[in-house]
């Protein structure tokens, strides 16, 4: 009795299952990775544990013969001492790990904890002179000053910063062109 009672549970249970539906991935942005991952994250730890930064991406390609690793939906985090200290953000990053550079482009928006951002199409970041740098229109706001130009080379906390062909400056952070009512 009972076996037949676990044999019409089972008929049952198998009949009531559906198909599942799954997500097919669409053709990779990226081809000749090794390896790709949806939803990525790496983390970096100093020797005494202490986290240094976090990189998440959307969807990550990893090329082990080229060196280089592509992340796209690119967010870099550092931080000291459990507290962010510049956020990088942009919809494709290039990490170079031969040259030590990571070459962003898209969106890009590079915010310190005290401030300061730049906003740009590229930004190119050398980890080893830990300097940033861009060809493109960028976007500096720094102390209630805002700088637009064309080309960018800076230090990495934005503490120091050279715009090569300046277009516009506002100081104080308002147009002082704008009309008053």
């Amino acid at each position: 009795m009972m076996r037949r009672l676990l044999s019409i549970f089972f008929f049952l249970a198998i009949v009531s299952c559906k198909d599942k539906e799954y997500l097919r991935i669409e053709a990779e942005k990226e081809s000749g990775s090794m390896v790709s991952m949806r939803n990525f994250s790496r983390s970096s730890y100093k020797e005494s544990g202490e986290l240094e930064w976090k990189l998440k991406g959307a969807e990550s390609y990893i090329f082990p013969k080229e060196n280089k690793t592509i992340v796209y939906g690119f967010e870099f985090k550092q931080l000291e001492k459990g507290n962010v200290t510049s956020a990088m953000t942009g919809d494709r990053g290039e990490i170079n790990h031969s040259t030590k550079t990571v070459v962003l482009s898209g969106k890009v928006r590079l915010k310190t904890n005290d401030g300061k951002y730049i906003e740009s199409e590229s930004l190119t970041y050398n980890l080893d002179e830990k300097t940033l740098s861009s060809e493109d229109d960028v976007l500096v706001y720094s102390d209630g000053t805002t700088i637009r130009g064309k080309g960018l080379r800076a230090d990495k906390s934005l503490n120091k910063f050279t715009i090569i062909q300046p277009k516009a400056v506002t100081v104080g952070g308002s147009n002082p062109l704008k009309e008053k009512p």
